[in-house]
């Protein structure tokens, strides 16, 4: 009996796995939107105590701790009650990160998470080990708490990073101290391997926090642009722009500026952060040197508050910039790049045909 069932999971697991991995990225694309929203944190911690609830049964009947019927004829299929929460949690991981940081600084943490989203669907067989399951299960947890902690909090610092890390290691000794409780033997044959994994991820996600490669979560760019004017009114900005070329479609101005004489660059920038959540980003205008470095030639902060589905608007400007490759990034205090522009001047004699219209 337990043979057939086997063979019927895997048949199933064959033909439905790839369409349950689509259909469930898709899936939380369209409903994970804020991580300060009720919904967004049922279902991250609703993942986690699936997959924990998993370990723990598979183990149950692997050390005849816990053998009913009903669950041993399921045994084929327990590690699917680990491997489909988790690849739902890196899914909506993916998502949220994806949306706070710059791909140009932050790709070895996104490569790390989006390799753990897509080799979840081959990792099966590690899901029978209780050291890889735990590593990936803390992995899952501190990339949680990163996320959520600043949201819950309402600040977002080197503080906030730290004292989310701290509540990981308190949560996976809670949850190590019951595994060791369940299954004793087990426990003593891998304690010293899971404390080693837990220990270089813990580092490992330190290490890349300091070094800036993690995105800024939950800060998120919706937009950003180049402008010719930003002006304040009532219902918005107004704001005059030149259009971009068709083939530039990710942009919202264009990649050129054509300065006309005595006109100023306006970097003009809106930043989702959760509701409540106060704290300070920055315009860093650096220009491209020789040698292809980025130098920059000043930084200027301004405050923003959470709340706002479209983000925090606000913007700043320079005068007299040199002609050649500019950019505008928007950075935390601590250096987190959030998004960048990139722009070329160059001086015209005449004004420019610009467009209007309402940020």
């Amino acid at each position: 009996m337990k043979d057939r069932v086997g063979a019927i999971y895997w048949w199933v697991r064959n033909h439905v796995s790839m369409v349950a991995f689509v259909t469930g990225f898709v899936w939380d694309t369209l409903t994970l939107k804020r991580i300060d929203l009720v919904y967004e944190n049922v279902v991250f911690v609703s993942y986690l105590l699936i997959a924990f609830v998993g370990i723990v049964l598979i183990h149950s009947i692997e050390t005849h701790r816990w053998t009913p019927r009903v669950l041993v004829r399921m045994r084929a299929w327990l590690p699917a009650l680990i491997q489909f929460p988790l690849g739902g949690l890196f899914s909506g991981f993916v998502i949220f990160y994806t949306k706070s940081g710059s791909l140009f600084t932050s790709w070895p943490f996104m490569a790390i998470l989006l390799a753990l989203f897509v080799g979840n669907e081959f990792f099966h067989k590690r899901y029978e080990r209780l050291v890889f399951q735990m590593s990936v299960f803390y992995f899952a947890l501190l990339t949680y708490l990163v996320l959520v902690t600043p949201a819950v909090l309402h600040t977002i610092s080197t503080a906030t990073f730290v004292f989310a890390g701290l509540i990981s290691l308190i949560a996976i000794l809670l949850l190590s101290q019951l595994i060791r409780y369940l299954f004793p033997k087990l426990y003593r044959q891998g304690a010293r391997s899971l404390w080693v994994m837990i220990g270089l991820i813990y580092i490992g996600f330190n290490a890349l926090y300091f070094s800036n490669i993690i995105p800024p979560v939950p800060l998120a760019l919706k937009e950003i642009g180049v402008y010719h004017s930003v002006t304040r009114i009532e219902s918005g900005y107004e704001v005059t722009y030149q259009s971009p070329v068709w083939y530039e479609f990710w942009r919202s101005t264009s990649g050129v500026f054509r300065r006309s004489p005595g006109e100023a660059v306006y970097c003009f920038s809106s930043v989702f952060a959760p509701t409540e959540l106060k704290t300070n980003i920055y315009h860093s205008w650096q220009r491209k040197v020789s040698g292809g470095v980025w130098k920059r030639e000043e930084r200027i902060p301004f405050s923003i508050e959470g709340g706002r589905d479209g983000g925090y608007r606000g913007f700043t400007l320079k005068e007299q910039l040199t002609d050649g490759p500019w950019r505008c990034v928007v950075e935390t205090e601590n250096g987190q790049i959030i998004g960048q522009v990139r722009f070329n001047i160059i001086d015209v004699d005449q004004q420019v045909p610009l467009e209007q219209t309402l940020r």
